[in-house]
């Protein structure tokens, strides 16, 4: 933010978004995986986490939102080169 403003932030930070909540959901995926039947009992945190990480995806905009920003922003910098 200190070098290239809020808007580059706001398109860093979306970005961020859309790629931590799904490794979180596919780390989790495959952690239930591992422990089969068993992963989604309470006897592990899996299930809870997985279930508040799906929903934390919701929380600022879904991906879509996210990612139809960062295609904008991507759009606006391909057209000022091509023009420039």
């Amino acid at each position: 933010m200190d070098t290239q403003g809020n808007k580059a932030a706001h398109v860093l930070v979306s970005e961020i978004k859309v790629a931590a909540a799904r490794l979180q959901t596919s780390v989790l995926d495959r952690a239930i995986q591992v422990y089969g039947a068993k992963g989604l009992t309470p006897d592990t945190p899996l299930s809870y986490l997985w279930t508040w990480g799906r929903a934390l995806r919701f929380i600022d905009g879904p991906d879509e939102v996210h990612l139809r920003g960062i295609a904008r922003h991507e759009l606006k910098k391909a057209k000022a080169r091509h023009e420039g």
